[in-house]
């Protein structure tokens, strides 16, 4: 029933605002990273490949599995917050399904595809050496919808999410919260508006109830959010990555 009522929740989201997506998707040009292996096949239909950024060393790698935002595809993957990603040896899965969500059916498909994306990771970890007791979900807009799910199945190799611009819409509601639980793993969010922003479509509002509802059960601390990028000198929301990341390896070690 809470699946249910989730898609019914998405289904509106999805209609109400992806005019919009399109539009704040036109974001200015940056330098995209050269993957390590190129649309590698996860599953048997076209759309179902993704790209690998590897980084150097023989330890398996931790893995960050990117989900782009709508009008984009998953070989936009920034050099601005790969490269220190991969720098801090943990490895980039940037995943494709339908590139461009326009309706129920569309996320889906998405949501199904992340699955067996995720489940591709795994049996190929042995192949590139990645280390999948330590995967971290994210994405930007679309793509935070499109991994929620996953992010919140309680995997065991689930450490940690990291989303950008997360939740957009007009229809948010509180039964998007219903999939965290006291096991949720830790959560980073970015957003580059302020609260009350009048026609912002990505609300830092929403993120801040993701925070409301870790607080509630007790593990505020697991949760942080940032906003109002576009006030600073560096409006990329993803640039908090590779800290985000050293600091879930090292709670990791601890173990």
């Amino acid at each position: 029933m809470m699946m249910l009522a989730l898609n019914r929740l998405i289904r509106s989201w999805l209609f109400a605002v992806v005019a919009t997506l399109t539009v704040f998707s036109a974001v200015l040009p940056a330098q995209v990273k050269t993957p390590t292996h190129s649309h590698v096949a996860y599953g048997a239909e076209k759309r179902q490949w993704l790209n690998l950024y590897l980084p150097s060393g023989d330890k398996p790698a931790p893995v960050f599995i990117y989900a782009h935002h709508n009008g984009s595809t998953a070989d936009d993957v920034k050099i601005s917050w790969a490269n220190p990603t991969l720098a801090d040896g943990v490895a980039i899965v940037s995943w494709e399904s339908i590139a461009k969500v326009k309706g129920m059916s569309d996320f889906q498909v998405c949501a199904a595809d992340a699955k067996v994306m995720f489940a591709w990771v795994k049996e190929n970890a042995e192949t590139y050496n990645l280390d999948v007791d330590k995967i971290i979900i994210g994405g930007q807009s679309r793509g935070s919808f499109v991994s929620w799910e996953l992010a919140h199945s309680q995997d065991a190799g689930i450490v940690g999410i990291y989303m950008g611009q997360a939740l957009p819409g007009n229809s948010f509601n509180q039964r998007l919260l219903k999939p965290i639980t006291k096991n949720a793993p830790p959560i980073f969010l970015a957003y580059r508006k302020a609260p009350g922003v009048v026609g912002d479509n990505h609300k830092p509002e929403h993120g801040l109830e993701v925070l409301k509802r870790y607080q509630e059960l007790d593990i505020g601390n697991r949760a942080e959010l940032v906003h109002s990028l576009s006030k600073t000198k560096n409006s990329e929301v993803m640039q908090f990555l590779p800290k985000f990341a050293r600091a879930l390896n090292r709670e990791s070690d601890k173990d």
